[in-house]
């Protein structure tokens, strides 16, 4: 069929790993760039009820209302006190392994581990710290969840070139791209269509306030 002819291209283009190493670059970049700025106020930020900024123990209950297993850091606080280790322990190794998955990203060693292990710390501090969060947050996670799909290691990873991987289908690497462009495009559509019926963004009065 017709339909099918066009659409088969259109799912699985073909295409080099280009994007895929540039998307790795930028994404362990990003979770480098996020982890180390808080290396001081990590444990206070994120610690548990009265004694950081804001309730973590809170923001997980409420967290727990819409699904229970939705990533948190209350998971790897719960368990290392059952080993006899502290909230402080807890939340120190898990700024470590962040920090530690974003340089091996960066570099291109273990990527599939560290793509896997970055996207999970980083989703349960977005969620475990919900009102220190906004929509870069939502958008890192993104795209570490696509690395933990994408055919990884790169080209240029030094995964590949230790262990001479073999070349995968460039249609592997199309299709992987294309799932993320359609996901950006309806956040896209959906966030313009959200903003283009909001009243706050059709008042002359509330534009012409922001303006002055």
């Amino acid at each position: 069929m017709n339909w099918r002819r066009r659409l088969l291209p259109f799912v699985f283009p073909a295409e080099s790993d280009r994007w895929l190493i540039f998307l790795r670059i930028v994404m362990g970049l990003v979770v480098v760039c996020y982890a180390w700025p808080l290396r001081t106020d990590w444990n206070y930020l994120l610690a548990g009820t009265g004694r950081g900024v804001a309730s973590r123990d809170l923001l997980e209950g409420l967290l727990s209302t819409q699904s229970p297993l939705i990533p948190r850091l209350g998971w790897p606080v719960s368990t290392c006190r059952h080993l006899g280790l502290s909230e402080s322990f807890a939340l120190s190794l898990a700024w470590f392994l962040l920090l530690c998955a974003g340089f091996l990203l960066l570099v291109g060693i273990w990527t599939r581990p560290a793509a896997v292990s970055a996207w999970f710390l980083q989703l349960a501090t977005a969620k475990s710290g919900g009102l220190l969060a906004y929509g870069v947050d939502n958008f890192v996670t993104i795209g570490l969840f696509y690395l933990t799909i994408a055919p990884l290691p790169d080209r240029l990873s030094f995964s590949w070139q230790r262990n001479a991987w073999q070349k995968t289908d460039p249609q592997i690497y199309g299709f992987h791209r294309r799932l993320l462009q359609i996901h950006l495009c309806f956040i896209y559509l959906f966030n313009g269509a959200t903003k283009c019926l909001g009243t706050g963004w059709w008042d002359g009065s509330n534009v012409w306030q922001v303006l002055v």
